[in-house]
Order: C-alpha cells, then structure tokens, then sequence
C-alpha cells in the first residue's frame, strides 16, 4: 500500500517486555523499523495505548526494555510532538517518556482530520461520565494518583515494578479474552457515531481488530501489533486497517 508525506499511522497494544525474549526481541525490531519507516517517510504516528505491558516510572527508575524504542521516538519527535494516549498498561509516565517527546494524554482525544471528526482512545474507558464508559475497577485503581502515590512511597522501583509486572499480565489475559467486553465496546462505539460531532472512532486494548462502516461513520479497532502487526492508517483522505510488514517494509491493506 503506498503511503504520502503527512499521511497518519495509529498504532496500539505492542505491550514490548511482556513475552519472552525471542518474542520481545521481534516484537522491538518491527516496531523499531515501523518508527524509522514513519520518519523517513514524514508520516505522522499516534499511539493508542499499550505500547509497554507494564511501563512504570517512580524515585528516577524507569524499565531499561523500552530505552531503544524511547531513543528512536527521541529522533522522531524532533520534527513533531507523537500524541501518546496511554493505556491500562502504561499509564505510569515519568520524565523519560516526557524525554522522548511524546505529546502525552491519558484519557482520549478528538481530533479533526481534514473535515472529519475523529476520537482516539485506548478503549479500557473514559473517566468522563458523560460518555457512559466507565473503566473496569482494576483499571480505575491503577489509573487513580493516589493509588499510585501510595504505591511507590511504600514499595521500593525493583519491587513495584516486578508487581506491576503480575498485574500487566493478569489483565492482559482477562481483555484479550473478553469477547462481550469487545462487542460491549462495539456497541458503545456505534452509539456515539449517531452523534452529529464525530465521524470515526478509534482504539485498541480488546486486541482483536474492527472495521465496521455505517452511514453514521466509522469504527476501527486496531487490534493488536505484538502479535499480528495491524496497524490503522489514514492516507489519501480515507482511513484503512493495515498489516505491517517489517521484512519488506510497506502496510499490507486488510480492511477499507
């Protein structure tokens, strides 16, 4: 699929440290040539979520597993500022995510793209009530500053994070094998697309991809890239659902 300057990649769920290491080695590798393909090319990268499995930062400690990927979002984000929506994974930012330039948001954020209207969201929930998507508990916790200011003045960085750690793995299992929560999801979507200020929605954390278009608009689930490389794009004034190939270096068109 060929790709212009300017044009937009969506990226979600590459969870990096949360396989074993062969995994977690591919799993960099793709996204590292996926960054420098997006730079080379000006294409302009937001992620949605879960770029880490169990990113957290406190008292000047941060994971090393992701130092390769910060770097590279380092050199990328010299020309533009990466709109980071973190998700139930990764909520934990500290000043080295702040390094590497990333414009950083924790609940969602609707952006105009040409004359469309567009939500970005992890898809574990919005704090905002008025959108009738209230996050899990467990979420709710790990997200709440008090819970987490708690949390790293009692337990020493090497220990948190191993904890951290237990709980990354525990909800990854629970949302990737959670179908009603995905069609819960679906559905919520769909609604707010009846809205007359929005026209697409996108997200992840359900790692199970979406593309379902109505006349009211449009729902994309990216799915997940640790495992099957989709990624969203938008080029040439329409959006598709896309597999990233590392090897040859070009989006594969699944979904449009």
């Amino acid at each position: 699929m060929e790709v212009s300057k300017g044009d937009l990649v969506f990226l979600s769920d590459v969870h990096l440290g949360g396989f074993d290491d062969p995994t977690n080695e591919s799993i960099e590798s793709d996204a590292l040539a996926l960054i420098d393909y997006c730079r080379e090319n000006s294409l302009q990268l937001f992620i949605l979520g879960d770029l880490f499995d169990y990113w957290m930062e406190y008292r000047g400690y941060s994971p090393p597993y992701g130092e390769k990927v910060l770097t590279a979002f380092e050199k990328f984000n010299k020309s533009q500022n990466t709109l980071y929506i973190t998700g139930n994974h990764d909520n934990w930012t500290g000043p080295r995510v702040e390094k590497a330039g990333f414009d950083v948001e924790h609940e969602y954020r609707i952006l105009d793209i040409g004359e469309t209207k567009v939500m970005l969201l992890h898809g574990d929930g919005i704090r905002d009530e008025s959108y009738s998507l209230e996050r899990p508990l467990l979420n709710r916790t790990l997200r709440n500053r008090w819970f987490l200011r708690v949390y790293q003045t009692m337990l020493p960085p090497a220990l948190g994070v191993w904890l951290m750690r237990k709980f990354s793995g525990f909800s990854k299992k629970r949302s990737k094998g959670d179908k009603n929560c995905s069609l819960t999801m679906q559905k919520w979507a769909l609604e707010q697309l009846k809205e007359p200020n929005l026209d697409v929605i996108i997200c992840g954390h359900f790692h199970k991809s979406r593309f379902i278009k109505n006349s009211d608009g449009l729902y994309i689930n990216i799915g997940n890239f640790y495992k099957h490389r989709t990624v969203g794009i938008y080029t040439k004034e329409s959006f598709s659902l896309v597999t990233w190939d590392a090897d040859n270096s070009k989006f594969v068109l699944q979904m449009q």
